[in-house]
């Protein structure tokens, strides 16, 4: 038979270890209102983002490619994440969408079709089939039009809008040629890329630097 005092002492030790992240093994395990958040910039203009009013020297002045480290974010404060102009001071957006709880999610800024820079919240839950990796691509080039990625010359995903992701798809963790294409014309070579079995990698493809004519990229991860 249970003693009274024996349950309640087993209940608070329970409690105590859900609470505490580091008896978690590197698996974060949400017990309150989180979500996990990386942002990455696919604009020119510097951006810093403060989490809860909160600014990260990780997180100040992040240029064209840059990300932030992954941010712990309340979701209990509606106005969660502010984005300013680093190099102005200037409030760029005052984050409100709502994000899931326990969502794995990468947030891009990127130039819209009128030159304004708008946000898109991306979900990084996937899982690649066994001993593959996960890919896609967001299409953050505007003027460009829609993107189809290749691998090998070999049609990936299909044709991506401005603003969009293409959806995961598996690949094999071994060297291949991305290339992005529009139409039958190939507008981006990244080269030969080779990924990671079990993980999962996005490719951010970004307005072309000034006096060229070719869209940028870089790679991101999952938090």
């Amino acid at each position: 038979m249970f003693r009274p005092s024996r349950v309640l002492v087993a209940l608070s030790t329970l409690a105590a270890a859900a609470c505490d992240s580091s008896n978690l093994n590197g698996n974060f395990v949400h017990v309150i209102n989180f979500a996990l958040v990386r942002f990455v910039n696919d604009t020119d203009t510097p951006i810093s983002v403060l989490n809860n009013g909160v600014l990260d020297p990780k997180n100040s002045a992040l240029v064209f490619g840059n990300q932030s480290a992954c941010m712990s974010v309340d979701l209990t404060n509606s106005a969660n994440l502010t984005f300013t102009n680093s190099a102005t001071g200037a409030v760029i957006n005052v984050f409100t969408t709502t994000l899931p709880i326990g969502g794995n999610l990468t947030i891009v800024a990127f130039m819209s079709g009128d030159g304004s820079i708008v946000f898109t919240v991306l979900n990084n839950t996937f899982t690649p089939t066994t001993g593959n990796s996960g890919l896609r691509f967001f299409n953050g080039a505007a003027g460009v039009g829609p993107l189809t990625m290749k691998s090998n010359n070999a049609v990936v995903s299909g044709p991506t809008a401005l603003g969009t992701a293409s959806p995961f798809v598996s690949v094999r963790p071994v060297s291949q040629v991305i290339t992005f294409v529009r139409d039958t014309t190939t507008v981006l070579n990244v080269g030969s890329m080779t990924f990671v079995a079990g993980q999962n990698t996005s490719i951010i493809v970004g307005p072309p630097s000034v006096g060229t004519t070719t869209p940028r990229f870089f790679t991101t991860g999952s938090c």
